[in-house]
């Protein structure tokens, strides 16, 4: 069981990238919305997992992904989100856009680490563009979940022995206290020119709570290797 991948009450846009695939259970509760980003349509296949759209320019569709393309396409058509080659947006992107569009305010994108380094920050932008949108999201690996703060705070159970990073995606973040990890501070301001807040500890089962009084940040929670 991936002790990350714990959902919430609302309804989620669950967006499968085409990023480095790590296996990882994934359940549709009714009200939830499954999106395949491009070539992440070949993943979701061999989980045995039929999304509701598909959406990407198809560029990245390998043999296996096409094949999973064309049963796709037969069984449901009007699913079918094709868009240009050129354009401004990237496949999560266009995928996140489209889950707003329908209601959707809490994301959840896997697969969308690893591969092209490039791909890998956008897709972190792309949480930010989420946060200016009124929405949460959040990228899941198996041993590791990113998130943006802004104004609130973020508690937490440590599910096993786990280290915690905090960075400033502006130039500065303020008021900034945290608790329950080996390295506390509070009311702390964190700059984007020095990486003070990487590597905190907490041990499993440890209650911790992560508040951003101003400005935006990026926090990382990386689970030890079981």
């Amino acid at each position: 069981m991936n002790l990350l991948l714990k959902r919430c009450i609302m309804a989620t846009c669950l967006i499968m990238c085409a990023g480095t695939f790590r296996e990882m259970p994934v359940t549709k509760k009714t009200d939830d919305l499954v999106i395949a980003a491009d070539n992440g349509l070949t993943y979701l296949a061999r989980e045995g997992i039929v999304p509701d759209l598909v959406i990407g320019d198809y560029d990245s569709l390998g043999e296996e992904g096409r094949s999973a393309f064309q049963t796709f396409r037969e069984k449901n058509p009007d699913g079918i989100i094709t868009l240009p080659v050129e354009k401004d947006d990237t496949d999560s992107m266009a995928c996140c856009r489209v889950g707003l569009s329908r209601g959707y305010r809490d994301f959840v994108l896997l697969s969308a680490l690893g591969g092209r380094l490039d791909h890998t920050i956008a897709n972190i932008q792309t949480l930010v563009f989420l946060k200016d949108h009124g929405a949460d999201g959040k990228i899941l690996d198996p041993d590791l979940s990113i998130r943006v703060l802004r104004q609130e705070t973020f508690s937490f159970t440590a599910p096993c022995d786990a280290t915690f990073s905090l960075f400033s995606l502006d130039e500065k973040i303020e008021g900034v206290t945290i608790e329950g990890m080996q390295y506390g501070v509070r009311d702390a301001t964190i700059t984007n020119g020095f990486p003070i807040g990487v590597s905190n500890h907490l041990k499993a089962g440890d209650r911790a709570s992560v508040t951003v009084g101003r400005g935006t940040a990026l926090a990382m929670l990386t689970l030890a290797k079981l």
